[in-house]
């Protein structure tokens, strides 16, 4: 990449500094991430588009890189209810994370994280027969709230999983951890 095309992907115009327009640029992103479901392909994107905004700051200074790493707590428990608790908590500490600091290394770090979250929730619902659920996009996510009370509810009355929105939900998850492993 030459200053003129890192110039241009930063828009160092609108901006007083290059820092300045790299930062808020890291900031876009981050609230992205912060705002958006998992969605491992469009999270690939960003990691590509993170990695263009740190090399075209890098033809004006050199800029701090600061990230922290979070032990993704294993996905397990008695009942599905357990499980998505222990991915919502994941998910829950790489966001906290992520705000810690705005660098280009701490939001591939909590990409990377995120979806390696998504493919152990993944794995915790491969038991889960969804091949008569509805298809939803992969950027549709049932709310957690609704997910939360859903599961807990079977789990309370020990009832299977049959709520339409949660298979799909279930569905939608398997379907995008395929997509990475594809």
């Amino acid at each position: 990449m030459d200053k003129k095309t890192a110039e241009i992907l930063l828009n160092i115009n609108q901006f007083d500094t290059p820092l300045d327009a790299y930062e808020s640029q890291l900031f876009n992103l981050r609230n992205f991430i912060f705002q958006n479901p998992v969605v491992p392909k469009i999270l690939y994107a960003k990691l590509k588009k993170n990695k263009q905004l740190f090399d075209a700051i890098n033809h004006f200074e050199q800029v701090e890189n600061d990230f922290t790493v979070c032990d993704l707590a294993p996905i397990k428990g008695s009942h599905l209810f357990d499980k998505f608790v222990c991915y919502e908590a994941n998910k829950s500490q790489i966001k906290k994370n992520l705000s810690k600091f705005l660098t280009a290394k701490n939001i591939e770090v909590g990409i990377s994280q995120l979806i390696q979250n998504l493919l152990f929730w993944s794995e915790a619902l491969s038991d889960i027969d969804t091949s008569l659920a509805k298809s939803v996009a992969s950027n549709k996510e049932l709310d957690v709230l609704s997910t939360f009370k859903l599961l807990e509810s079977s789990k309370k009355y020990s009832t299977s999983i049959n709520d339409p929105n949660l298979l799909s939900e279930f569905k939608r998850i398997q379907d995008l951890a395929k997509s990475i492993l594809s």
